[in-house]
């Protein structure tokens, strides 16, 4: 029978709600999408599409109400006007509250706080228990109690949607022949500047500190955590030697790392002030005290040489944010500095070969959805693993790929690829 058919996909849905209802109940979970107590399936965990196609309904719900076909813009304003105001904060966890009382305590206009709850509650927010009444659904209970996944919303609806929107009239102006003020991104066109992003963050506190805690609010969800980059690779095999991590802003693949390789050595190193604080921070405030003394930040900017020899470089969610060229300027920028067995890993989303696919699950499309963002924020990329080998073989012919770790297969955004240097 074809995957297409409604009789197909209906089996399908069947056979892996049965598979989720038995593994819930092993775990003494009644799932429900309005009841956020017998909903919460945190306390334990599932690999696998079953995963990230069922359980993990939080992350799910934030991501396709950005990504939606259906209403996109609608359903991302009204998140962002929710959230904005704390609603999910103020309603009650166990209980109800009325429009009125909800209204008082977010200082949101009683009309506009009802008309957007109600909008909210048909996107599965919010639950009205009886007329003028609120309760939480599953899905707005983890957003009152998630600071990860609110952080993640906050930036989406005010700076990744807001881009994603000009990209059609970014390309169209840049068919215009009739003037050379051409914004390079849409980044550029939505926020009226010539500085990419990075350079307009830097000076920007606010928009850093919003993009950095989006990024740590990553980390914290399933779909992003570095869990399975620590099982990607046998890192316990490095011993006493020393680990760059390259744009590694505020540390979180270190410190994933680090504990799988107690005797190995780490420096992140980024060109944000900013980030290293942070990393520092979350060092010092580590249970494991041998971090402090095995892993240090330096600032450096990828473009320049590097200047440490180590024997090992990680890449996680840098050469995404770049086009080909400069790609190739930031491996070129390590020569100097690798000596023949020296590893350079890079942890990002693959793209799938084409031709291209229908495809059913998150976890297999947000590779899609990144690369939206990519061409959005920079005019770059999510790459193929041949483009990848391109790029390494464009920055030197003596590297060479060693492996590739499927994030997708095991539920995850990232893949891992080992490079090595001849």
């Amino acid at each position: 029978m074809a995957e297409s058919t409604l009789e197909s996909l209906a089996s399908k849905i069947y056979a892996n709600a049965l598979k989720l209802a038995s593994i819930a109940k092993e775990n003494g979970v009644t799932p429900s999408l309005d009841d956020p107590v017998k909903s919460d399936l945190t306390s334990f965990s599932v690999v696998g599409e079953l995963t990230h196609s069922g359980i993990l309904k939080e992350a799910a719900f934030i991501t396709l109400t950005l990504a939606s076909n259906n209403s996109k813009a609608t359903d991302a304003a009204n998140l962002d006007l929710l959230t904005r105001f704390e609603v999910p904060q103020h309603v009650p966890s166990d209980s109800s509250i009325s429009f009125p009382e909800l209204s008082k305590a977010t200082r949101l206009q009683e009309d506009v706080l009802t008309r957007g709850v109600r909008y909210g509650i048909a996107n599965g927010l919010f639950r009205e228990t009886e007329p003028g009444r609120i309760a939480h659904s599953a899905a707005s209970a983890a957003l009152a109690n998630n600071p990860h996944l609110r952080n993640i919303v906050h930036f989406g609806t005010e700076f990744l949607q807001n881009i994603l929107m000009k990209i059609p009239e970014t390309m169209l102006m840049q068919t215009d022949e009739t003037t050379d003020k051409v914004p390079e991104t849409a980044f550029n066109l939505a926020y009226r500047t010539e500085e990419n992003l990075f350079q307009y963050f830097a000076h920007s506190t606010e928009l850093n500190r919003k993009y950095h805690e989006y990024l740590m609010g990553r980390v914290n969800t399933p779909l992003w955590s570095t869990d399975k980059l620590g099982a990607a690779w046998d890192w316990s095999s490095l011993g006493s030697k020393t680990i760059i991590d390259v744009g590694g802003s505020s540390g979180h693949t270190v410190l994933t790392i680090a504990p799988l390789a107690p005797n190995a050595q780490f420096i992140i190193q980024d060109n944000n002030t900013d980030a290293l604080d942070m990393g520092r921070k979350l060092v010092l405030r580590s249970p494991d005290s041998s971090l402090r003394s095995r892993i240090t930040f330096e600032q450096h900017n990828f473009f320049e040489e590097q200047p440490v020899i180590a024997d090992g470089y990680i890449f996680r969610h840098i050469l995404h944010d770049w086009n080909d060229a400069d790609s190739v300027a930031i491996l070129k920028a390590l020569l100097p500095a690798l000596r023949p067995g020296a590893k350079v890993f890079i942890s990002e989303g693959i793209l799938p070969d084409p031709p291209a696919k229908r495809i059913n699950t998150l976890t297999n499309k947000m590779i899609l959805i990144e690369d939206q963002f990519m061409l959005a924020a920079h005019d770059a990329r999510e790459r193929t693993v041949s483009d990848f080998v391109r790029l390494f073989e464009e920055a030197s012919p003596r590297f060479l790929l060693r492996g590739v770790t499927s994030g997708a297969k095991a539920g995850s955004f990232n893949s891992l690829l080992e490079f090595e240097f001849q």
